[in-house]
């Protein structure tokens, strides 16, 4: 009984989120997630699809966008200790989006020609063109 019960209220939530998809309006245009999705070789013409994809795209990039500006303000606080100014102005630097990346399971690596990469890191000689 409490199976049916757990199964009738799975399909109605399901029906409320096709509900509700049909209003809504993806960050992410739906040609460019089409794109991306005929890249990796799916292709569908069912709409409802799409914007679920572009909805799951669109809270992976918030919940990696909010992680870092969270990472921001705690390397701020720690660099001014107790001193509080007025300025609500964030820079998002490089290692804040990696660590926030790093933390949803994707892993970034700076390649060799940032300016700001470690000064023993190998340096790679490019080769004159002959």
């Amino acid at each position: 009984m409490a199976s049916a019960s757990g199964e009738a209220l799975a399909k109605v939530e399901v029906e409320d989120l096709l509900e509700a998809m049909d209003t809504f309006v993806p960050t992410i245009p739906e040609e460019v997630i089409q794109h991306y999705l005929r890249q990796t070789g799916f292709q569908t013409s069912d709409e409802r699809l799409i914007k679920l994809v572009s909805l799951a795209a669109q809270k992976f990039a918030t919940d990696v966008i909010q992680d870092s500006l969270q990472r921001s303000k705690w390397r701020r606080e720690a660099s001014r200790g107790k001193e509080r100014t007025d300025d609500r102005r964030y820079t998002l630097s490089t290692e804040d989006v990696t660590e926030a990346l790093r933390e949803q399971g994707v892993y970034v690596a700076k390649p060799v020609f940032f300016a700001d990469r470690e000064a023993d890191a190998p340096v790679v000689p490019s080769q004159p063109n002959e």
